[in-house]
């Protein structure tokens, strides 16, 4: 099969132009995109005026599934573990509230030496309970990560620039990749240079999610070498969360959570979290989201063999133009933010969050953006359904669900 080789001719761009427009026939329209809450605005037959070379970590075709387990109960959260890894996941992100927990259950016959573990911790205490009840080879084992968005204290760990969670309470791309972006320039202000991790959440538009990706590669490289670092040691890691989930039509999520594990792929990610939609259900969660969640990466992994080609969407007109001027807009979003420190930082940013999550709000309830199975072609089988509980919130905000937002 490598061996074949496909003739295509170029094709003028006069003509391409043409069959676009033969095909959209009465919607040609749709020619010019515009999305007003991602402030990005292209005409899909503009050439692009450059291709900028997107660089990536050396391991970045090594996607990683992922399990996320939010620790309450030891035991429970022990055997959803260890489901996840009989089930196809090869590395582990951890996180919990409870002050106190027996660590040796919650990682019971887990292999930390062959499993990237993850470990979200709150604050030092924390990071010293699972060191003290560990032993020296296990704790050694776990990536102790905290997050330089909300941390006020150095734990002694992993820095984790948590994009997803602000993308979770209505953040658009560019306030989600300036503010992690300009956390890392203070980062690297500080003179550290050990290995870090971002987490980026993937939203439903298929190529402003790809371009994001991209674009966040680009701009850790460009923040890198204003700190002469030339190979930065970092990692991205996406997630799929919750804002466009239903749990009364589960099975459209399936569609929801392949097409936005497909974009993260094409981004160029090294560990990808597709959460199971019912994390947060007052009924509770069960083994079968969990499981269907998993064989997204593994169809996409094993069978459509996506880890084969790096940065695949390079020179796609449309990907390239966004993520050019998603690179271009953001740039500019961090320099303007690049004097702000502490909570003035914090306080700029969370405004104009709730700013465009009153637009994701106001674009649902008029009917400007609708959602099959939550506005439309409604599921009349309620014998799945289940209803939202509790759902966290970050940097003072619940996350944002366009289901319980109706």
């Amino acid at each position: 099969m490598s061996n074949l080789h496909y003739p295509f001719e170029p094709v003028a761009h006069e003509d391409w132009v043409l069959q676009i427009q033969k095909e959209l026939r009465d919607q040609a329209g749709k020619i010019a995109f515009k999305d007003s809450i991602e402030a990005l605005e292209i005409n899909i037959t503009d050439s692009p005026n450059k291709i900028i070379n997107i660089p990536f970590p050396s391991e970045s075709n090594q996607v990683n599934s992922v399990h996320f387990e939010l620790i309450s109960d030891e035991k429970e959260s022990n055997r959803r573990i260890l489901l996840a890894l009989m089930q196809g996941a090869n590395a582990l992100f951890l996180r919990t509230e409870n002050e106190s927990l027996d660590w040796n259950i919650v990682l019971d016959q887990v292999g930390l030496a062959y499993i990237r573990t993850e470990l979200l911790v709150k604050n030092y205490v924390q990071l010293e309970e699972v060191k003290n009840q560990l032993s020296t080879e296990q704790f050694e084992q776990i990536h102790m990560l905290t997050d330089e968005l909300i941390s006020t204290e150095n734990a002694n760990s992993t820095a984790y620039f948590n994009g997803f969670e602000l993308q979770q309470i209505g953040a658009n791309a560019q306030q989600e990749l300036s503010s992690i972006a300009i956390a890392f320039h203070h980062y690297l202000s500080e003179g550290n240079r050990s290995e870090v991790v971002f987490s980026i959440g993937i939203g439903a538009h298929y190529f402003v999610q790809i371009a994001k990706v991209r674009a966040l590669h680009y701009l850790i490289h460009k923040i890198a070498a204003l700190h002469e670092i030339e190979h930065p040691n970092y990692r991205v890691q996406a997630h799929i969360g919750w804002v466009n989930k239903s749990l009364k039509d589960p099975y459209t999520n399936l569609l929801r959570q392949t097409s936005e594990a497909m974009s993260a792929f094409a981004g160029g990610v090294q560990g990808l979290i597709i959460h199971p939609w019912d994390e947060f259900a007052s009924e509770g969660k069960e083994d079968f989201t969990l499981r269907m969640s998993l064989n997204v990466f593994n169809l996409l992994n094993d069978e459509a063999h996506f880890d084969w080609v790096q940065d695949p969407m390079k020179g796609s007109r449309i990907v390239e133009a966004l993520t050019i001027q998603l690179i271009e807009k953001t740039w500019t979003r961090i320099q303007s933010l690049s004097e702000l420190h502490g909570k003035e930082l914090l306080d700029t940013c969370l405004s104009d969050f709730e700013q465009t999550r009153r637009m994701r709000e106001e674009a649902w309830s008029n009917g400007e953006e609708k959602l099959i199975g939550v506005h439309t072609f409604l599921n009349s089988d309620e014998s799945k359904a289940k209803t939202w509980g509790n759902v966290p919130s970050y940097l003072g905000k619940e996350y944002l669900t366009v289901e319980r937002t109706r």
